[in-house]
């Protein structure tokens, strides 16, 4: 079964020619100053590199994938809504196990209901857990309570200010992702795993704009990996000048597993963004995560439509909108109400939209911005006490190593918290960066 899908819920490392199913399995971590290089120029460490020396991701989720050889031993599909719907059912199907709590997250976005709705399909809505991370008022925490709401799911929500930051539970967020991005965010589904525990099945809209084909259009020109890292490091600016973009070329992945079938701006975006920085998110090692949306058959579905039918999600909206239309009756946070036969109401729905966001600009403690998502963490930084002492414990134990320009970070952290300029991304980076050697045990 998981050999149908693109993605699964566990990461190999090589070491010295040894397999490890987790990074911090792996004795004697060294640093890898190249790879520390590009974590704080763009944030993730690309390819098939880790932060330390010797030690390689192994099973990419499709590094020994080759979409054609895969796609040859597939039918020809028909571009046509009963046949997608054939195919995501018998996806969901596969990894659907009646004694096992069926856990969803819900956001304001399309991929999540789409899989809400088809497990409807499978068991009734009462056997279905959903929970809804974020805000109180904004579009990913409003529109799945009222998702939930109407189709009878057991629904929790995690208030994002709720939400404790502690170096132990960063840690342990950095260890079940294996450490290869940013863990402030990462931290937040500690508490979801706490509640629900390890033994669910727990799905995940994974991918879902990739493969409809909405990020096509994330970077574009001539060289893809120069584009990528343009596109990565908006915000990042510690390394500004210290180190030349082309200098992360040589750890960038091409994505050659894909060629023929995308662009190859696309494929470099899937395989170093989606793959090493969302993946790493997604999939943690302490609970067995699903993605239906990238299985194979999906991909080669979507993959040999015409262009113009992937382009911006195309065919992917208007298919999933009408197959299972009662789940789009309520509005999505990037469309509105353009795929719900209430279309009527989209007018309405930006002028709400535009008066929430003003407000949120000139009062921002009593009005929330429809498309916030997590705590405002720029601000957290300087007065929310727990971000804060984390922060600059994290900030000052990373000096001590001598790792990076001490003058340079502290100056950051300076300016950040005057108020001067935003440099959320990099302190951020920085902090993550020292949890991930604390759990390597360095």
């Amino acid at each position: 079964m998981i050999d149908r899908c693109i993605f699964n819920k566990s990461r190999n490392f090589s070491f010295n020619g040894v397999k490890h199913d987790s990074l911090f399995s792996i004795d004697n971590l060294e640093i890898n100053d190249s790879a520390v290089n590009s974590f704080l120029k763009i944030g993730y460490v690309p390819g098939n590199l880790t932060l330390f020396k010797d030690v390689e991701l192994t099973s990419a989720v499709t590094d020994n994938i080759n979409l054609n050889n895969v796609f040859e031993n597939l039918p020809k599909y028909e571009h046509r809504n009963s046949t997608l719907k054939d195919i995501l059912m018998q996806s969901v199907g596969d990894w659907f196990e009646h004694n096992k709590d069926q856990i969803v997250p819900l956001s304001g976005g399309m991929d999540s209901r789409i899989i809400l709705a088809a497990l409807c399909e499978l068991t009734d809505a009462k056997n279905i857990q959903t929970y809804t991370f974020g805000v109180p008022g904004a579009y990913d925490y409003d529109i799945p309570n009222k998702i939930s709401q109407k189709f009878g799911t057991r629904h929790t929500n995690f208030k994002a200010e709720d939400t404790k930051y502690t170096v132990d539970g960063l840690v342990r967020a950095a260890i079940e992702s294996d450490g290869n991005t940013e863990v402030f965010h990462p931290l937040v589904l500690n508490r979801v795993v706490d509640h629900y525990g390890t033994d669910a099945t727990y799905w995940s809209g994974f991918a879902g704009d990739l493969v409809g084909g909405a990020f096509g259009s994330k970077i574009s020109g001539e060289n893809p990996k120069q584009q990528l890292i343009k596109y990565e490091k908006r915000g990042i600016h510690l390394l500004d000048g210290a180190i030349e973009d082309n200098t992360l070329y040589p750890y960038i992945s091409n994505g050659e597993k894909m060629s023929n079938y995308v662009s190859a701006n696309e494929a470099c975006f899937w395989a170093n963004h989606v793959e090493r920085y969302t993946g790493h998110h997604i999939f943690r090692n302490d609970i067995s995560v699903v993605a239906p949306l990238v299985d194979m058959r999906l991909l080669k579905f979507f993959f040999t439509l015409p262009v113009k039918e992937r382009e911006n999600k195309k065919f992917f909206n208007e298919a999933f909108s009408t197959i299972f239309s009662d789940v789009f009756k309520f509005p999505t946070a990037d469309y509105g109400y353009k795929y719900s036969k209430s279309s009527i109401l989209e007018p309405f729905h930006k002028i709400k939209f535009y008066y929430s966001a003003l407000g949120w600009r000139l009062i921002p403690s009593f009005f929330t911005h429809p498309n916030s998502a997590y705590i405002d963490m720029q601000h957290a930084i300087n007065v929310r006490s727990d971000v804060r002492e984390c922060v600059d414990t994290l900030i000052a134990d990373l000096a001590e190593r001598k790792l990076v320009d001490n003058e340079r970070m502290f100056f950051l952290l300076s300016e950040h918290r005057k108020g001067q300029q935003n440099f959320t991304k990099d302190i951020i980076n920085l902090a993550s960066l020292e949890v991930i050697l604390k759990a390597a045990k360095l």
